[in-house]
């Protein structure tokens, strides 16, 4: 993505979280114990927020 600077990175077990700040708010991103990316595509306020959203991603996804 253009014009997106990386402000954060969290880690879980087996599962990484990206945070990146745009002119237009903050993006998250999951990278899964696959490999697969995903993200909400949405903008976000704060990068709290958009880490809030990406730990709801992570728990939607997990197999359980």
């Amino acid at each position: 993505m253009h014009d997106c600077e990386l402000v954060d990175i969290l880690t879980y077990p087996d599962w990484v979280i990206a945070i990146g700040r745009t002119p237009r708010g903050y993006r998250c991103w999951v990278f899964t114990p696959d490999f697969t990316v995903l993200d909400d595509g949405e903008f976000h306020p704060t990068s709290e927020a958009a880490a809030e959203t990406a730990r709801c991603l992570i728990m939607e996804s997990r197999e359980y």
